[in-house]
């Protein structure tokens, strides 16, 4: 009797998807709109076994069939993908309707406050700590002096490591890089700083691996069909996602303890600080400061702060030294400017960078050839809307081919080329702004670290460049330019 019964369920199931899916057809046509063009899909997961195992190179293909908008079904949701620069800074810049983030239930800290932290908050949450968050960030270094000789504490500590093995093939670079940028990270928000060697550092890294690995890595099915959770669990990959979200949690609020037991309001060392003496002097019951909240609030930021901020700029760090090994004669245009202004008697400094265009060309131009974030942070349309002549639904995803946008023959001319003089003016001497360049992607939901992450890829590159030559191992494989799979377009392992 089993079978019989589930074969009608699932038969109803079907049936009811066909039946949605043609109300929401006749329902463009009624308002005159053009419907999104795109791939067909299966019944209930849509386009997701189509995507394969890079769906940026898939997201790329349909860009060149379907045009500059499409759209694809994630399972249950639609996606509404933009592939042109100007569209998408028209569309994530314009209608605040366009600012919502989409709800994953992998992603939550706490089951009753699903919607806490910086990068699925949406409306008046999001907008009151976006700006608190930028405020209270910069009190703490972000675009200053101090923040410049926190980085450089790091810069120097890979430099010495670096001294120490001269010479020598190095193994895991990007672990190295991974320890000084979260270390710089950690003390901003809690005033400790590690020494690169301390297993404290390493288990601290290593949590956030394992986050990108279990919970963007395995769980990214479970993003496209949320309700395999309830079927396979295990299988699934959402028990793993959730042991692993549950110990950075106890981690935080275990930080944040710590920092409410020697809290002193005449001494605010830190971002947990500062967080802390807000949520204390909050009375307001409806506030999003107050009490328990306010404190769930500032765990859900510090782990949101983590993944943005930690694995993208070690990540992009660990390809600028792939491309600068692939084309030494980038290394050596590199390394003459960084003499020519330094003298190399002094490290280089934030203030170097105006006097370095070709500096900051090739860090705009390892930004757009590795495109990390390959598919962009996807928004969520809070109310339907029509942009270009289509209908975006209500709750429909929308995001950037980030990818497509900065490999686009259109635009580059020769994207397949690593040229960094296509952000300089003709003569070479003045760096050339492009805003096809969208790494941190636009609008109102720029990412809030793009500063931070620009002064640490800046000083990282010119002074590890400075002291040293590099190059690959020539006893080991040389890795290509191809990428590993995962959230991020990470590099091939390398020494």
């Amino acid at each position: 009797m089993a079978f019989p019964i589930v074969g009608v369920l699932i038969a109803s199931v079907i049936l009811a998807w066909f039946i949605h899916q043609r109300k929401k057809k006749k329902h463009c046509k009624v308002d005159n709109l053009k419907e999104i063009p795109g791939p067909k899909g299966l019944p209930l997961i849509g386009n997701v076994l189509q995507l394969g195992k890079f769906p940026n190179d898939t997201f790329t293909k349909w860009s060149k069939e379907y045009g500059p908008i499409y759209k694809v079904r994630l399972g249950s949701h639609i996606a509404v993908i933009v592939s042109d620069p100007k569209l998408s800074k028209e569309i994530f810049t314009n209608d605040p309707a366009f600012a919502g983030r989409p709800h994953f239930d992998i992603t939550n800290l706490y089951e009753e406050n699903p919607r806490l932290g910086m990068f699925v908050s949406e409306g008046d949450l999001w907008e009151i700590h976006r700006n608190f968050l930028i405020r209270q960030l910069r009190t703490f270094g972000f675009g200053k002096s101090s923040m410049e000789a926190l980085i450089m504490e790091d810069v120097n500590e890979v430099l010495n490591k670096l001294k120490k093995e001269e010479g020598k093939p190095i193994g895991n670079i990007r672990g190295m890089l991974r320890l000084a940028i979260v270390n710089a990270l950690w003390t901003i928000l809690s005033s400790q700083r590690f020494k690169h060697d301390d297993p404290k550092l390493g288990q601290l890294v290593h949590s956030i691996v394992k986050v990108f690995d279990d919970v963007f890595g395995g769980g990214t099915l479970l993003i496209f069909l949320p309700w395999l959770r309830h079927v396979f669990p295990e299988g699934s990959g959402y028990n793993a996602a959730r042991r692993v979200l549950e110990g950075w949690k106890t981690f935080l609020e275990g930080t944040v303890k710590e920092h409410k037991e020697q809290f002193h309001e005449g001494n605010l060392k830190d971002f947990i600080d500062v967080y802390l003496a807000e949520v204390r002097k909050t009375t307001d019951k409806k506030s999003y400061f107050y009490g328990q909240l306010g404190e769930r609030q500032l765990v859900s930021t510090m782990l949101d702060l983590f993944i943005a901020g930690s694995d993208t700029s070690a990540t992009t760090l660990s390809w600028t030294l792939v491309y600068l090994c692939k084309f030494p004669h980038v290394q050596k245009k590199l390394q003459v400017e960084i003499e020519s202004v330094t003298g190399n008697e002094r490290q280089v400094s934030v203030d170097d960078r105006p006097m370095m265009p070709y500096a900051q060309a090739l860090v705009d131009e390892i930004l757009r050839y590795s495109s990390i974030v390959p598919d962009g942070a996807q928004h969520r349309a809070t109310e339907e809307r029509e942009f270009q002549g289509y209908r975006i639904p209500k709750d429909a995803w929308i995001q950037p081919n980030l990818y497509y946008i900065h490999h686009d023959p259109k635009i580059w001319g020769d994207p397949q080329n690593f040229r960094p003089e296509r952000f300089l003016s003709e003569n070479g001497k003045k760096y050339m702004k492009n805003e096809n360049l969208q790494p941190f992607q636009i609008g109102r939901r720029i990412c809030v670290g793009e500063n931070l992450a620009r002064d640490n890829i800046f000083l990282f590159m010119t002074n590890i460049f400075q002291k040293f030559e590099v190059r690959f191992d020539p006893k080991s494989k040389e890795p290509g330019l191809g990428t590993l799979m995962g959230f991020f377009r990470n590099p091939e392992d390398y020494s």
